[in-house]
């Protein structure tokens, strides 16, 4: 089976610590839903550079996508699930 291709751009997980130690895709990093903004801040994103957001059932990631889109981030996808994500062969 040919993996999907990882969409460009950085991929934050927003679940808490716990859940993100216990499995992540790779390279992605961990803030949490409600410390969004300030992590963000602290990679030095681009405002236009994409952002891909996912948590355990995406729920998070869109609490997370829209204060990002608030605070003016203009390229940001929630991409749902931790578990839908390595169904689909994403690492």
């Amino acid at each position: 089976m040919v993996q999907p291709e990882k969409a460009k751009g950085v991929w934050i997980d927003v679940r808490s610590a716990e859940e993100f130690n216990a499995g992540h895709l790779q390279d992605a990093v961990n803030i949490p839903h409600d410390k969004i903004i300030e992590g963000v801040k602290a990679l030095g994103s681009d405002k236009d550079a994409p952002i891909n957001l996912y948590c355990r059932s995406g729920r998070r990631a869109e609490a997370a996508l829209t204060e990002l889109k608030k605070a003016g981030y203009t390229n940001v996808t929630n991409y749902g699930g931790y578990e839908d994500l390595v169904k689909k062969g994403l690492k």
